[in-house]
Parts: C-alpha cells; structure tokens; sequence
C-alpha cells in the first residue's frame, strides 16, 4: 500500500491503512519460469554469480544504468529461490556493473539474514 496512515498536524492518527492483494501480477506458470531464468543469473557464467550463496537458490537480475559520469550498479533478488525469506535491492551511485559491485553486497545482505 502506499499510504500506511493519515494524521492531523498535531500527529493525531486518523486513519490507519490496511495492506490487501490488489491483483496476482503473474500467473504460477510465468512465475516459476521467471524465478529459473533468475536462478540462472547466480550461476556459474552468471552475470549475478558474485551473489550466489552456497546452499541456497538464489534468484536476481543485475544491472547497469547509464549515468552521465560513472555508470550505477544494480542488483535485485530473493532467497531461498522457491521460498523466499529475503529480498534484496542494491544500488551503489557510481558503482559501474552490477554483478561486480552490487552482487557482493547483495550476497552479505542474504547471508546475514539465512544463516
């Protein structure tokens, strides 16, 4: 949801929002097949495989967004890959590529909160 609650000035709450499923964005079948080819991206000749995190599947997509100085490293994905406990996103400003950069601090965020 994007409004958790409304107050008044005197930081009165006057209206606390509930979260609720608004509608599935994939279907079971679309869905199982994403987080495969997301799995892939932490396997060996992986472009994320600097996130793989021995024992668990882990699901990502890097990236690497033009900026006009030095390019931003992006890095998002979930673990255990088929029930999830975590889900990272990772941007270093300036970082340059995504797997190289933001993989790696994706991988210590997941470990942390596994094991």
């Amino acid at each position: 949801y994007l409004v958790q609650e409304v107050r008044l000035g005197d930081g009165t709450v006057v209206r606390e929002a509930e979260p609720s499923r608004y509608r599935r964005a994939l279907g079971r079948r679309e869905a199982a097949r994403l987080t495969a080819m997301m799995t892939g991206v932490t396997g060996p000749g992986g472009t994320g495989r600097a996130a793989a995190v021995p024992g668990v599947a882990v699901a990502a997509k890097t990236g690497t967004a033009e900026n006009a100085g030095r390019d931003h490293a992006v890095f998002t994905g979930f673990a255990p890959a088929e029930e999830p406990r975590v889900a990272v996103g990772v941007v270093v400003e300036g970082g340059g590529s995504g797997g190289r950069v933001a993989a790696p601090v994706a991988k210590a965020i997941m470990q942390a909160v596994l094991h």
